[in-house]
C-alpha cells in the first residue's frame, strides 16, 4: 500500500506496533484520538530526515536571512536560528553562509568561537556565533535542510517525505516508541520493529543513490549542527 494520505500512515503506524487508535492504553493520560501515533511519527519523520541526510539525500533545503545581533559583553555577533531548522547545508569545506550570488562567506569551526578572529561561524544550540572582529554582511544568508512539520493537523499534500520512503516514517516512530507502557508484544514485537526499521533504511538508503556509479562511502565533516 503507498503511503500518500496522512491516514495511510497512521494506519501503517497502528499495524506495525499492534494496536488501534482506540486503544485506551493511548488515551490512558487524557490524549486525544491519533494524538500519541502523531507525537512518535513528528518524531520519526525528523529522525528519517537525519538518516536519509546522512545517506546523502539531498532534500529539505532552504535559505533564510538572519537577524545579527552584537552582544557587546563577548564581543561578537550572534542570531537565532530558523525555527524549522535541523542541520545547516555546509562543512568546513562548504559553507552553509552565502552572499548574494551564491558566493560562500566564512568558515565553519566547532569551538573556541569567542577566542577565534576573523570570518569563522559556529552553531551553538539554537544560534549561530560568528568570530571575533567578524562583521556580517547585510546579504548573507543561511542555507540549511528544514524539519518535517508536525503530523497533527497535517494536511495529505503537505506530508513533505518521499513517497517510496514513507515506510521508514513509521518504522522511525515506532523505534522511538517501542518501550512505551502500551507497546505490548514484549521482546518479539521490539524485534519486529527493529527488522522492520532495517528494511526500510535499506529502501530508503537505494532511494538516496541516485547514481548507478560506484558509491564511496565517505563520513562527512559537520560540527555544531546539533546532532
Amino acid at each position: 500500500m503507498e503511503l500518500d494520505t496522512v491516514a495511510k500512515v497512521v494506519a501503517a503506524f497502528y499495524r506495525l506496533v499492534g494496536t488501534e487508535s482506540s486503544d485506551d492504553a493511548l488515551m490512558a493520560n487524557a490524549e486525544q484520538v491519533n494524538e500519541v501515533a502523531y507525537t512518535y511519527l513528528t518524531r520519526g519523520s525528523r529522525n528519517g530526515q537525519r538518516w536519509m541526510l546522512k545517506a546523502g539525500w539531498m532534500g529539505w533545503q532552504k535559505s533564510a536571512a538572519l537577524s545579527w545581533v552584537l552582544d557587546s559583553a563577548l564581543g561578537v555577533y550572534g542570531a537565532d536560528l530558523p525555527a524549522d531548522f535541523l542541520r545547516a547545508f555546509g562543512t568546513r569545506k562548504m559553507s552553509a553562509l552565502r552572499r548574494t550570488g551564491g558566493a560562500q562567506w566564512g568558515v565553519e569551526v566547532d569551538g573556541g568561537i569567542y577566542d577565534t578572529t576573523g570570518s569563522v561561524y559556529q552553531l551553538a544550540g539554537d544560534r549561530i556565533l560568528l568570530g571575533r572582529t567578524a562583521v556580517p554582511p547585510g546579504d548573507l544568508v543561511l542555507l540549511y535542510h528544514y524539519t518535517h512539520p508536525k503530523w497533527e493537523n497535517l494536511a495529505d499534500e503537505d506530508i513533505d517525505f518521499p513517497v517510496d520512503a514513507r515506510a521508514l516514517i513509521v518504522a522511525e516512530a515506532a523505534n522511538v516508541g517501542k518501550e512505551e507502557y502500551w507497546l505490548t508484544g514484549g521482546p518479539e514485537m521490539e524485534m519486529k520493529i527493529e527488522r522492520e526499521l532495517t528494511r526500510a533504511r535499506e529502501e530508503a538508503r537505494d532511494l538516496c543513490r541516485q547514481t548507478k556509479s560506484t558509491h564511496q562511502l565517505r563520513k562527512a565533516t559537520r560540527f555544531g549542527n546539533r546532532w
